[in-house]
């Protein structure tokens, strides 16, 4: 039953990169179906992109979803949108970020003024932007997490040496079995971070925080966050596109996509789907040796080349160089995309038997929640912790090549090796079986009294409370 407050506002403040922004986007939604506005302060770039989302299929929910542009240089915009996560560019983005912060509290301020409470979630990347907006009398702040719980904790116990951790636990036992394999935070992240963990591990100003995870996937990290922090609420809202589709699943008019078509003619689990999110971008001479694991494979497959599959940018990557003769070689068995592609409808398809991912945490909740297994090839910040979680604690996916050994070629032996593994070995059937078997508890997890149903019902009250 949908809840009817007025004098409540929602504000999201999401960090200025389309992942970020596409899952605050979709809590929207939720917390908009609940008849609650929700205002999202985001680049107008942004917005522009949200707003014919939501004048589409989610055009029901548009009277209760509201856009505050903060305005910057159109130069900045589309930087804001096309940075990646590297040493070099760490700079221009903290830049940028100061250079919205004016605008971000001036309109935290304004939706104050009109609103007896005003709940603002924000990135946690963002905290340092809202300047004194938390200490307004009506006004209670919730952190967003967009990575995984295994990836928070295992920061967490890297960067705070007082840390209130379980003596015996599981992820005891996992770094004492994997020593020097399991990630360490210096080499996925750029310096600096362990002052941010420590800084955000002492901020005590807001009411709550979220990740988007599911208690079924993490249960036992999600726990480990609980007792470590030991003071506010933590909830696990994932996977949101489900929880969407439990309260108002449309059915889109949208022609079907290619790839929907090339896999209603093949096999079930016979199709390897690659994809490597918006950020990864692969050498030439890498790129190379994949083409040729994929050729050498002989299995059939869908590979996102360039941008990658969350995209809102259909323009063709015109810089990709693929070997001489390889769509020749593949026609017929591979297809290769240069824009956007629905990911969540390519996993869902009974044909779709694998997922080679560079493991970003929205592609894993995806794959875990449709019961692909996935190969895992990790580049950078969170993506070798969720590797962990995939291969080593829910055991439902192969890991590509050791961590310690990133900066080396991938070598298409290996993964044709991988591949095969996954697709065609009793030891990847077994994987498959625990994606299945795990994708039917989350799913279970959203019916009356599930452990997710009940974690959104506490985020809802607290809103609305």
């Amino acid at each position: 039953m949908a809840t009817t407050n007025n004098s409540i506002i929602v504000a999201m403040v999401p960090f200025s990169r389309f992942t970020h922004v596409n899952q605050l986007f979709l809590l929207a939604r939720l917390i908009a179906f609940h008849n609650i506005p929700v205002h999202l302060l985001c680049l107008a770039e942004f917005n522009k992109d949200l707003k014919q989302r939501l004048k589409g299929e989610y055009f029901e929910l548009a009277k209760n979803i509201h856009f505050n542009d903060i305005f910057l240089s159109q130069d900045e915009c589309k930087r804001s949108k096309e940075e990646d996560y590297d040493d070099e560019r760490v700079l221009p983005i903290m830049e940028l970020l100061e250079k919205q912060s004016e605008s971000l509290q001036r309109t935290c301020l304004e939706l104050s003024m009109n609103a007896k409470k005003l709940v603002i979630i924000y990135d946690s990347i963002m905290k340092d932007y809202l300047g004194d907006v938390h200490t307004l009398p009506n006004v209670e702040t919730c952190i967003f997490h967009s990575g995984s719980a295994i990836s928070k904790y295992s920061l967490l116990r890297q960067s705070i040496d007082e840390l209130n951790v379980t003596v015996v636990d599981d992820h005891e036992k996992l770094l004492k079995q994997m020593h020097e394999e399991f990630p360490a935070m210096d080499s996925c992240f750029p310096p600096g971070m362990e002052l941010f963990e420590k800084d955000l591990y002492e901020w005590d100003l807001n009411s709550g925080e979220f990740m988007i995870s599911s208690r079924e996937v993490e249960g036992k990290y999600l726990d480990l966050l609980a007792n470590a922090k030991n003071k506010k609420p933590l909830w696990a809202l994932g996977p949101l596109h489900m929880l969407l589709q439990s309260h108002h699943d449309s059915t889109s008019k949208a022609p079907r996509h290619e790839c929907i078509e090339f896999l209603n003619n093949q096999d079930v689990n016979s199709v390897i789907y690659v994809s490597f999110g918006t950020g990864i971008k692969l050498s030439q001479e890498q790129l190379n040796e994949l083409a040729f694991g994929l050729e050498k494979c002989n299995q059939r497959f869908i590979w996102v080349i360039g941008k990658g599959d969350h995209s809102n940018n259909n323009d063709n990557d015109n810089t990709i160089e693929l070997p001489q003769g390889f769509e020749e070689r593949v026609k017929g068995r591979g297809m290769m995309v240069r824009n956007w592609v629905p990911q969540l409808e390519i996993l869902g398809h009974p044909s779709t038997g694998g997922f080679l991912s560079h493991c970003g945490w929205n592609s894993c909740m995806e794959s875990i929640s449709m019961g692909v297994p996935i190969i895992a090839w990790p580049n950078e910040w969170d993506q070798p912790y969720n590797a962990v979680l995939v291969t080593n604690v829910l055991k439902i996916g192969i890991l590509l090549c050791n961590w310690t050994h990133k900066d080396k070629l991938v070598t298409s032996e290996l993964i044709e090796k991988s591949i095969e593994i996954l697709m065609n070995t009793t030891q990847g059937e077994e994987m498959r079986k625990r994606a299945v078997e795990l994708s039917n508890k989350i799913k279970s997890s959203f019916s009356p009294g599930g452990v997710t149903t009940k974690e959104v019902e506490s985020f809802i009250s607290y809103i609305t409370k």
